[in-house]
């Protein structure tokens, strides 16, 4: 199912891309903010779908479609608990449509969306059957989704599918079916490792080139004028990428046993409503309480002033994670976009 546009034949000598996540904020400044982005020359914009924390996924996208006219623009990401596959198949190609042609589609197990409903993240055969139903309404109008029929008009262009991925199975998977996935299990270069080996096998079973997946790594991201700073808005968001990451047990297996266990105790405690908001969230507390901030730093997080920021992005690269999706989860997102626009892409210039 790749769509042959997005194939990266040498990914190590291609230039590095970036995209955005922007999530919470009130509708005047979120859209400044998204135009912000688009004047920054970032590949894409994810939008969260998280329907009792977020405003409507669609409704952003449509709005964010409407102020743009570079960016890539898609739910980061949708799943299939809250969103039938044949309203999944509509809504994305509406907003393909109202943007000319720049629609992904982003799609994952569900985690707050789940959470919020008392349901259960999807399992991956769960996803791989979503992913493929909702890629046959695109190309022939016609699939099967537990057992009913569904139909749907064609799409005018099949948009692109990629897949979150914070564990070995949700990576395997996407080396099998997906055209680009966004890797969050980590930056360092042993993790970056097991990632590109697990997705490897995962091609090799569908008879695939890996180097055909568009593939990139989540970071936590922000940029301020002062280290401390940089740091301190960060902390909710390094217990949400916490939250994630021990989900999966072969991922929790390789930590050491005193992380493991205050993996597990942030993970209990941590709040669903109060999932990647940045004010007042009590998950801001957990990081430094159970010792785990330094740790979650150096994992998920790129941070700093912009030499700082620069310098960690490189690193990362230099470790494989070329292709970087930031998540901006931070107070004030117009100043990391302007600091990022005015400072450090200079730095980051020919990488």
């Amino acid at each position: 199912m790749v769509d042959p546009t997005l194939a990266v034949p040498n990914p190590d000598e291609s230039p590095c891309r970036y995209g955005l996540i922007l999530v919470g904020d009130a509708g005047p400044g979120w859209l400044d903010h998204v135009v912000a982005a688009d004047d920054c020359g970032f590949w894409g914009l994810g939008v969260g779908d998280s329907q009792a924390i977020y405003p409507d996924v669609y409704v952003r996208l449509t709005q964010a479609a409407m102020v743009t006219t570079q960016l890539r623009l898609g739910p980061w990401v949708t799943n299939p608990l809250t969103r039938h596959p044949g309203v999944t198949a509509g809504a994305i190609a509406s907003v393909d449509d109202v943007s000319g042609g720049r629609a992904f589609l982003g799609v994952g197990s569900g985690d707050s969306a789940a959470a919020t409903i008392g349901e259960r993240p999807a399992t991956a055969a769960e996803l791989a059957d979503y992913v493929d139903t909702v890629d046959r309404l695109q190309r022939d109008g016609a699939a099967s989704w537990r057992g009913r029929s569904v139909t749907h008009t064609p799409a005018r262009r099949r948009v692109p599918i990629y897949l979150a991925a914070s564990g070995p199975r949700a990576i395997r998977l996407a080396g099998r079916i997906a055209d680009g996935v966004v890797i969050a299990t980590g930056l360092t270069p042993e993790i970056v490792a097991d990632a590109r080996r697990e997705l490897a096998v995962g091609a090799s079973d569908a008879g695939r080139d890996p180097a055909d997946i568009d593939v990139w790594w989540l970071a936590l991201v922000n940029i301020a004028p002062d280290e401390d700073t940089a740091l301190a808005e960060l902390k909710g968001s390094l217990a949400t990428f916490a939250n994630m990451a021990v989900k999966a047990p072969a991922l929790r297996a390789r930590l050491d046993p005193g992380v493991a266990d205050a993996m597990d105790e942030l993970r209990r405690r941590y709040s669903s409503m109060h999932h990647a908001r940045f004010r007042g969230s009590p998950n801001a507390e957990l990081s430094d309480e159970l010792g785990l901030t330094d740790y979650l730093r150096g994992r998920f997080a790129l941070c700093g002033t912009p030499g700082t920021f620069a310098a960690e992005v490189r690193r990362a690269q230099a470790a494989g994670a070329r292709n970087l999706w930031f998540s901006l989860r931070v107070p004030d997102k117009g100043r990391v976009l302007s600091m990022w626009r005015d400072e450090v892409r200079g730095l980051l210039a020919g990488a």
